[in-house]
């Protein structure tokens, strides 16, 4: 596919790399065809490049322009990315490009994630290692897998491959914001088997369907108060369990435990059941939710319908017991780092995917937190909720959260190279998303980080995009970061 007339052009090298990223499928746990651009690249280039067990890839780069001698420096970046897309948009995210386009001032993907999470970062790394101009010491350049759906390529990779005490990471998104903490996380999982049967002779299948919400990141976006799709289809069918005997037949919501869910379904008998009682309640329904929802979710559908399907579903008793739990399960921000000075999460859930399929019945939520101790709590009610109502819990994909140090050489530089390059100060902060940095530090030991990045909006969801003249900052700022860290 050619380059679109208006994708970004300078810095050259970073977007002609970034362009390539595009163009090379990468969605998580199915890297191999970034993997092999990534190895191609340090052939053609010269540099020595390994691919450890789990498949990250580490590039060597040698210093340049004066710094040939110095001390390494480790850059770290994720190559997989989030891929969601409209419901109207047919892709195959293993084998199809990103379409990109301008649009006053940011680069966005036609109705699909856009990858410049963590791409751009990706293309950062490598431009400063292509471009002769450039002035930096050894360059470790780590490329790790797996990234979104639990951070398994850092997980799984070994310190033997590093020499390296400072460290860049490039997988934030907020300039002007300097990164020197990030929240852990640990991913749940609740399984029940239930019984089905046929529908009764005065039982009507009806579908109900709540669409368009803007979901994003369920790290970075979970203050925000979004609708989550899951819980509003829930709590409709709540409120018809008030005038009706319901029997689920299906239910289906959410794409991965890191995106706020934006679209869900559920199919149901209702005994004696009028449609247009039954749209009604939604229009009553939307109503309420309008009222709290922030407008950016004000477009969003709910739709209800009759079908002629035939369905066997679950019983009247069973039906309810489901609808309860999903109802009781938790979703939001939990607790706020009030030490921060800014309107930072200490503590979220995200009750990602809800499934009730042929009679299995399966919901998955991400927790985040700073402090593992506070927690804990969270993981009870999570627990409880489950050995409640019967559920299998399992917990999986922890990783630690990575707590701020302010006596850090690495940040001093980075701090002041800001200041001398923008006449004003950074802002230094944590975050409430999970970087690889807290596992790389326990990893390789003692290694100062600092992480930075361009502006990056809607990240996990189909309106990711990112501002170019952001991109422009972060490059200057990295490069002149590289001549004297």
């Amino acid at each position: 596919m050619p380059k679109p007339q208006d994708f970004p052009s300078e810095p050259k090298k970073l977007w002609d790399v970034f362009y390539d990223f595009t163009q090379t499928p990468r969605p998580s746990k199915h890297e191999e065809k970034i993997q092999n651009y990534l190895m191609e690249l340090a052939r053609e280039n010269d540099f020595e490049c390994q691919k450890d067990e789990v498949g990250n890839i580490i590039i060597y780069v040698p210093g340049k322009n004066g710094r040939e001698s110095d001390e390494p420096v480790l850059v770290q970046n994720h190559i997989d990315m989030v891929t969601d897309s409209l419901p109207e948009v047919q892709i195959d995210f293993k084998n199809d490009p990103i379409e990109t386009y301008m649009d006053k001032g940011w680069l966005k993907a036609k109705g699909t994630t856009l990858g410049a999470d963590n791409g751009i970062g990706c293309a950062a790394a490598l431009a400063l290692a292509l471009d002769e101009s450039t002035i930096h010491p050894p360059l470790e350049l780590l490329f790790t897998v797996d990234e979104e759906t639990g951070l398994n390529g850092a997980l799984g990779l070994e310190s033997k491959y590093f020499k390296a005490k400072k460290m860049l990471n490039l997988d934030t998104e907020e300039w002007g914001s300097l990164y020197i903490g990030c929240a852990g996380g640990i991913d749940y999982q609740f399984e029940r088997d239930f019984t089905l049967e046929d529908a009764k002779e005065d039982q009507t299948l009806f579908e109900i369907k709540v669409s368009g919400l803007v979901g994003g990141h369920s790290g970075l976006d979970i203050q925000e108060q979004r609708g989550n799709a899951i819980k509003l289809v829930v709590e409709y069918l709540s409120e018809a369990l008030k005038g009706y005997n319901l029997s689920l037949a299906e239910l289906r919501g959410g794409r991965a435990h890191n995106i706020i869910p934006r679209d869900a379904f559920a199919k149901f008998y209702a005994s004696n059941a009028n449609i247009d009682h039954l749209k009604e309640l939604a229009k009553s329904m939307k109503k309420r939710w309008l009222s709290y929802l922030p407008k950016e979710d004000h477009s969003f559908e709910i739709n209800i319908i009759e079908s002629e399907m035939k369905l066997k579903a679950l019983s009247s008793s069973d039906s309810s017991q489901f609808i309860h739990f999903s109802s009781l399960f938790p979703h939001g921000a939990h607790a706020y780092d009030l030490g921060s000075g800014r309107k930072l999460v200490g503590m979220s859930n995200n009750m990602a995917r809800l499934l009730l399929v042929n009679g299995k019945a399966y919901a998955q939520t991400s927790v985040r937190f700073f402090d593992r101790e506070e927690a804990k709590k969270l993981e009870l009610q999570l627990s409880s909720l489950g050995e409640v109502f019967g559920y299998e819990v399992e917990s999986a994909s922890e990783y630690p959260s990575w707590k701020p140090v302010q006596e850090n050489p690495v940040l001093e530089t980075v701090k002041d190279v800001y200041k001398d390059t923008f006449k004003e100060d950074a802002h230094v902060t944590a975050i409430h998303a999970g970087l690889e940095c807290g596992i790389l530090k326990d990893k390789i030991g003692k290694i100062d980080v600092v992480s930075f990045g361009p502006t990056i909006m809607g990240a996990h969801s189909p309106d990711e995009r990112v501002d170019v003249e952001s991109v422009n900052k972060f490059w200057l700022l990295f490069k002149n970061v590289m001549e004297k860290i």
